[in-house]
């Protein structure tokens, strides 16, 4: 008979308990050399809507990504052969370093026990920083100008162009502060670490309900990145017309 579930209600606990269940899957892809646990859950942080994330090291020259579900829990796994993983992480991805840096190993091995070493090294260092190119001036510029027309006239559309200016906004900053970049969810709790006063600005441009204040505060935030809100000569090089 199918095993049944256990009823958890608490969200961590609940991934927490399908664990032994995702990595008996694991331990039976051939070719498995060690795993490692990441995301939210692996930081004690999940929610209701979290999945269980594991990086696994298998030998060979292959790399895919499995997906399934353990006693309702979705699972997703990246496989990858230790060399990959060292190219990537050359490649300052950011994202998969700070997979090996806050993971938990739960298959060990001596290869893993190597990688997770460098990934705490290379994310605690932080990438070099990477000032905005001319043509990323000008984009974040533009939008927050589309926004500011946006505010003036009253459309209620100004949330959306104002959420989306300060994406680009944020994408800049992190990376001319030289900050490893996060997913959304992230943003304000690594901005309240790093530099509280923008993140008083993400606070206010996300939860004002008045156009005026929350156009403000993606200025704010876009003059972190941009130094100034005044337009500058440039373009890109030609290229050939395919």
């Amino acid at each position: 008979m199918p095993r049944t579930p256990p009823t958890v209600t608490d969200p961590q606990a609940r991934l927490e308990a399908a664990l032994p269940a995702a990595l008996k899957r694991i331990r039976e892809t051939p070719g498995v050399l060690g795993a490692l646990w990441c995301g939210s859950a692996a930081r004690g942080e999940a929610n209701a809507h979290s999945d269980l994330d594991l990086h696994v090291l298998v030998e060979g020259d292959r790399r895919w990504r499995a997906n399934y579900v353990v006693d309702g829990v979705p699972v997703e796994v990246f496989h990858n052969p230790v060399r990959k993983v060292r190219a990537m992480f050359a490649a300052a991805q950011g994202d998969t370093i700070a997979m090996f840096a806050e993971g938990r190993t739960v298959l060990p091995h001596p290869e893993l026990g190597a990688l997770t070493a460098e990934a705490r090294a290379l994310y605690a260092a932080g990438p070099a920083p990477r000032p905005l190119t001319g043509q990323e001036r000008f984009r974040l510029i533009d939008e927050v100008m589309d926004a500011r027309a946006l505010a003036d006239a009253g459309d209620p559309l100004h949330v959306l162009v104002a959420c989306r200016a300060a994406e680009q906004a944020l994408e800049g900053l992190f990376g001319v502060r030289g900050w490893w970049r996060v997913k959304p969810q992230r943003w304000l709790p690594t901005l309240e670490a790093r530099d509280p006063a923008a993140a008083h600005d993400l606070r206010a441009l996300l939860t004002t309900p008045d156009a005026g204040a929350r156009q403000s505060a993606l200025e704010a935030l876009a003059v972190r990145v941009t130094g100034d809100l005044t337009y500058e000569e440039g373009g890109s090089d030609p290229v050939p017309v395919v």
